[in-house]
């Protein structure tokens, strides 16, 4: 029953927000949702079973900040992935050449992951991400990271804080995760919450291996 509980919530947020693009409502929604507590054991117990958490409808209404994505964000990471030209053009209804290659985990969504080899003893990986203000202009972001039982991520955040002048501001920041030994049955995972006193805009962040 998630998707059409979801698909009401976003039908919700459109009533009261016409002008914003479906990466904002799903940006909305994601960052305000509760994290879960999850009460099963394995991979039941993480992001990868129950997604941002909660939904919460109305604090999506006012997120604060979100995660925007357009046309071009959605080729790039299909350029990233090595999608051919046809297939490309089977999707975006027009010719594509790809320029360059954009990393996959650079998408402007409002979670991170990345998949590690296996062979990977320590490493460190970054993410590269944008927000758009929709809270009050002069209003200042200052970034937390909430490192989940059992995971042993060291998360920086650069710069850690965002000083927002205006409404519809965009301001970018990186995002650099580092470890060692990871479990290949569990993945590691923490979160970065932007807050300006009122507002707590939420990203998961998931690193993981698995063997064979």
């Amino acid at each position: 029953m998630a998707c059409p509980h979801v698909a009401g919530v976003a039908a919700y947020i459109k009533t009261f927000h016409p002008e914003w693009s479906p990466s904002m409502i799903q940006s909305a929604i994601m960052t305000t949702a509760w994290r879960m507590n999850a009460t099963g054991t394995g991979v039941a117990s993480t992001e990868f079973s129950y997604g941002a958490g909660h939904v919460d409808p109305i604090a999506a209404l006012n997120p604060g900040l979100v995660y925007e994505l357009d046309k071009a964000d959605h080729i790039a990471f299909l350029c990233g992935l090595n999608y051919s030209s046809k297939t490309l053009q089977l999707i975006a209804g027009e010719a594509i050449t790809c320029t360059g290659k954009s990393l996959p985990r650079n998408l402007n969504y409002p979670s991170m992951s990345a998949k590690l080899s296996e062979s990977n003893s320590s490493f460190t990986v970054t993410f590269n991400r944008t927000v758009t203000n929709l809270g009050t202009p002069n209003s200042t972001y200052k970034s937390k990271i909430v490192i989940n039982h059992g995971s042993k991520l060291k998360v920086k955040v650069s710069p850690s804080v965002l000083s927002m002048k205006s409404v519809k501001e965009k301001q970018s920041f990186t995002v650099t995760v580092s470890g060692s030994n990871l479990n290949t049955n569990l993945p590691s995972s923490a979160n970065l919450i932007w807050s300006d006193g009122k507002h707590n805009v939420r990203s998961p962040i998931v690193v993981y291996t698995y063997s064979g």
